[in-house]
């Protein structure tokens, strides 16, 4: 089976004023909530959250690349990192239960249709 990989910024603000919130960065609140609500999931083991130290997008943070050989690569932006795991779990779901990646844009919550900055082809596996 595939291997997903949800690459979560670890640095994202919470807001432009505020970086941290009860010791944790608005990156590290957001992959928090993610592990958290994965565990429901029969699909879970086909996702790794990888926290990354900085994804370059400081000012429409928070920032997340969604990612697995011979699909489409999602680059969401300008995420909640205390309302947006839900529609990201639903997202990964979609994404997760299809072949190519391609989730139609229309099926996409809206929270994902707006963060939604970039998807790239598919990188072809190494097998």
């Amino acid at each position: 089976m595939t291997q997903h990989t949800l690459f979560v910024c670890s640095l994202c603000r919470f807001s432009e004023n505020q970086n941290k919130k009860h010791g944790l960065s608005g990156g590290q609140h957001l992959i928090q909530e993610l592990e958290k609500g994965l565990e429901k999931y029969e699909w879970r083991d086909r996702v790794t959250i990888k926290p990354v130290s900085c994804m370059a997008a400081c000012r429409r943070s928070c920032a997340v690349t969604l990612a697995a050989n011979d699909k489409l690569t999602f680059i969401l932006e300008r995420l909640s990192p205390i309302e947006s795991a839900p529609d990201l779990l639903e997202f990964i779901e979609q994404y997760v239960t299809t072949s190519h990646g391609k989730v139609p844009y229309r099926e996409r919550s809206r929270t994902i249709q707006q963060a939604t900055s970039f998807i790239l082809p598919p990188l072809a596996s190494s097998s």
